[in-house]
């Protein structure tokens, strides 16, 4: 007799099954996406170079969940008081601060051609932080421009994607930035 929290095999079935989908599909994509037919160019990667790196991620959480389904098999599953206490006295939500994160973002798309990217994201990070209630200005300032400075060298550098570069005086930022990562 099988104690109440143990797994059925059917149970461990039904758990891993999702990441067994997942996982087929993830192959099958990553065939298509490295069968790509295009015109190399010399010194830049090809179109499924971006694909084929999001299916390795899925092909790697898949085989993550389906392992991980196969080790919780032989165990039973234990009783966590904080879980229990999350389920009778649930953490508080704050609905109005989605609905400021959504106003936050038109306002980012808004005036993105205005500041351009780079002032724009710095904004924009910074206003998603202290709304998460991070309150310590350096460390949120820092990691705003962090964030600026490496999602214009991925999208400028290495995806080629041409970013809003603001208007004047704006502009003299990017174009700043964009000397400084070697964007012509």
């Amino acid at each position: 007799m099988t104690s109440i929290g143990a797994m059925t095999p059917l149970r461990r079935l039904q758990a891993a099954l999702p990441y067994v989908v997942v996982l087929a599909a993830g192959i099958f994509l990553f065939y298509e996406a490295s069968n790509f037919e295009f015109e190399q160019v010399s010194g830049r990667i090809g179109p499924g170079a971006w694909p084929e790196l999001v299916l390795v991620i899925m092909l790697v959480t898949a085989l993550w969940g389906i392992v991980s389904s196969a080790v919780k098999a032989g165990k039973q599953a234990e009783h966590d008081a904080a879980a229990d206490e999350d389920l009778v006295r649930p953490p508080e939500i704050y609905p109005h601060r989605v609905w400021i994160a959504v106003v936050g973002t038109i306002g980012y798309l808004l005036v993105l051609p205005l500041l351009g990217f780079f002032l724009a994201t710095i904004v924009y990070s910074f206003g998603l932080m202290y709304l998460g209630q991070f309150r310590r200005p350096l460390p949120i300032a820092v990691l705003s421009v962090a964030i600026a400075a490496c999602f214009m060298f991925v999208f400028m550098r290495v995806v080629y994607v041409a970013l809003p570069l603001g208007i004047a005086p704006f502009n003299q930022v990017s174009y700043a930035i964009m000397a400084m990562m070697g964007v012509h």
